[in-house]
């Protein structure tokens, strides 16, 4: 028996990525707050997604290298 297809669906691969870009999502959301005092809901949701971005990318180019 195989799982290989286990992991495909748009809700796991979504659990995925946050699993895996957690650790940025509050750091940039935090940022995004203190810099964008005027809006602070937007800016820290526009952190919360830039800083999950980044950190996946950084955790990939990481795991890449080592």
């Amino acid at each position: 028996m195989s799982d290989i297809g286990i992991l495909n669906d748009p809700l796991s691969l979504a659990f995925i990525f946050l699993l895996f870009a957690a650790p940025g999502i509050p750091l940039g959301a935090i940022a995004g707050a203190l810099l964008w005092r005027r809006h602070r809901i937007v800016g820290a949701l526009a952190g919360a997604v830039l800083g999950g971005v980044l950190w996946l990318a950084g955790f990939m180019w990481w795991k890449d290298l080592f």
